[in-house]
């Protein structure tokens, strides 16, 4: 999905690029030769940082972990946009029985509307990470208003289950040149994923199951969701459904699980 939203836009881009260049030539003969290079320069520039703001692991704005040790065979579960009644209790649920620590990116919003769910999520021993507020694109937003987001959401979040989060995931992973900085200057180490399977797509419980299966490597971040931005009755009744054999799939692929700060410290799953 992210690459044809930068097709797109590079077709569109083109597309201006080209009409300027032809209508430069057509009125501006004498100019027209400098003018084309600062448009065809422009557009370079313009591809180079749509790249950087929608592509999740693009360095243009700073290098950001997504992918544990590749030596060791453990990789992380996260569920973001939640919490959310009843698909995280029942996520909890499983988890439980399975005996699996997971990471929960939060909105705050969602937070401070399940303030039980979040008290759960901590006591049963699951990291809990900052996801914005309320899934806003950040990128379209300058730095006091990404530093607020981040802010309230880690405030919420502290004040309903004492713990204040150390990571943070953007929406749709999506930066600009302010994200990173910004959420590490609020105490959140910036992370993405290594693996998304686009289970809010409601694919089916099977294909949810099969595509995180077979896409795991060692160190992978697995991108689920638990929620759908801040709709309050999202739907994740296919995702709860495919995780038992997510799990199962997994482990009897040699995988076992950790936390994303688990993951990153190197520590051994479970």
């Amino acid at each position: 999905m992210i690459y044809r939203i930068i097709a797109l836009v590079t077709l569109v881009h083109l597309g201006v690029a080209f009409g300027c260049n032809w209508a430069a030539h057509q009125f501006l003969p004498s100019g027209a030769p400098g003018l084309s290079r600062w448009i065809y320069l422009f557009l370079v520039i313009d591809a180079v940082v749509l790249y950087g703001m929608l592509e999740r692991r693009a360095p243009i704005f700073g290098r950001i972990w997504y992918q544990g040790p590749a030596s060791s065979a453990v990789v992380a579960l996260t569920f973001d946009d939640g919490p959310t009644d009843p698909c995280t209790l029942r996520i909890l649920d499983i988890l439980k029985r399975y005996d699996v620590k997971a990471t929960f990116f939060m909105l705050g919003q969602n937070a401070e509307r399940h303030p039980d769910v979040v008290r759960r999520v901590a006591a049963e021993g699951h990291e809990i990470g900052n996801h914005s507020f309320d899934h806003v694109v950040l990128p379209l937003k300058g730095p006091a208003y990404i530093r607020s987001t981040i802010r309230r959401t880690s405030d919420a979040i502290k004040r309903i289950c004492g713990v204040r989060p150390a990571l943070f995931r953007a929406p749709h992973g999506w930066r600009n040149p302010f994200v990173d900085r910004v959420a590490r200057e609020e105490g959140c180490e910036p992370v993405a994923w290594t693996l998304g399977v686009y289970d809010t797509d409601h694919p089916g419980a099977e294909t949810i199951r099969d595509r995180t299966v077979a896409g795991l490597v060692n160190g992978c971040v697995v991108l689920l969701h638990d929620g759908r931005g801040i709709e309050p009755d999202a739907d994740a009744t296919q995702l709860v459904e495919a995780l038992p054999g997510i799990i199962e799939g997994a482990r009897r692929r040699g995988f076992t699980f950790a936390t994303v700060g688990q993951l990153r410290a190197g520590a051994p799953g479970s």
